[in-house]
């Protein structure tokens, strides 16, 4: 008499026909009620990967090249940036209200940046220079550049530094 088999999701004696499932890329010997169960539950997830393969949009097969700047320019707010926000504001014709909507940033955060009580950070410049149609960034200038004539873009050698004694 052969060993009866058992339902290895389950574990109740498998009486008929087994059925071979795959579960996480593992095979299972399972009866006809857990067979039918992993059945059900794969055609739900294939029709909800169908369905959100329909749904997203289709990527371009053309990419345009993106170039890469040499150097990245160091970007600082402008020292007038609360004025030239108030003003930019006000022409517009637009509430704090919408322009926090517009920028996505709390009206409490606008409110003390346009009074001078908080410097905004390069982020938030730049959707306010977007939003208002003002320029509101410009690239530090290095006042040390010119103490090492030696010194290159990179910055300071090590021969800058060293003092070699000699015997």
């Amino acid at each position: 008499m052969p060993e009866p088999l058992y339902c290895e999701l389950c574990g109740s004696p498998i009486s008929g026909r087994a059925y071979k499932v795959s579960v996480e890329g593992v095979s299972l010997t399972v009866c006809e009620k857990c067979y039918r169960k992993q059945s059900a539950k794969t055609r739900e997830k294939t029709a909800q990967e169908e369905k959100q393969q329909r749904t997203q949009p289709q990527a371009s097969t053309q990419r345009k090249p993106q170039l890469k700047a040499k150097y990245e320019v160091e970007l600082e707010v402008v020292d007038d940036y609360a004025k030239r926000i108030k003003d930019a504001r006000e022409r517009l014709g637009i509430t704090l209200l919408s322009l926090s909507q517009k920028v996505m940033e709390k009206e409490t955060v606008l409110k003390r940046v346009e009074q001078g009580r908080l410097r905004p950070s390069i982020d938030l410049a730049r959707r306010l220079e977007r939003a208002l149609g003002i320029k509101l960034l410009e690239p530090v200038v290095d006042e040390e550049k010119g103490k090492f004539e030696s010194q290159e873009e990179d910055g300071i050698t090590l021969g800058d530094v060293v003092n070699i004694r000699k015997k």
